[in-house]
């Protein structure tokens, strides 16, 4: 608390709590997005990622941004996409291999579900 005029002013004092970056795994990219946007807001480069129409992003925040993304993955993917000049096309790449995994994945869930569905029906029809 202070005195500012004869009125006692209430500060409040926030700490930094240091963010670690997840580790992108071959499993967890749902989670690492979330956790990973969540660090990019707190440090307001979610605008590198997703720039408003028009907008010009800042240098030395797509720098930034692009250090956070380097620390939150394995060294085989950073290798692959460390060519790429831009936080935004970084992201954009590793949305598309891991969303598309998934998407496979499903796919062929759903295949063998049917392929038992039908297996189970030919068992039980006489």
């Amino acid at each position: 608390m202070g005195d500012q005029g004869g009125r006692q002013v209430v500060t409040q004092n926030y700490t930094t709590i240091p963010l670690q970056c997840p580790i992108l795994t071959a499993t967890n990219y749902p989670v690492w997005a979330i956790k990973l946007k969540a660090i990019f807001n707190v440090h307001g480069l979610w605008e590198v990622i997703e720039p408003a129409e028009g907008a010009v992003v800042d240098p030395k925040k797509n720098s930034a941004a692009m250090a956070y993304l380097f620390q939150a993955l394995p060294e085989e993917l950073i290798i692959q996409v460390a060519d790429q000049d831009s936080a935004k096309t970084v992201w954009n790449s590793i949305k598309t291999r891991y969303v598309g995994v998934d998407r496979v994945k499903k796919a062929r869930l759903q295949s063998l579900k049917a392929e038992y569905n039908s297996l189970k029906r030919k068992r039980m029809s006489p």
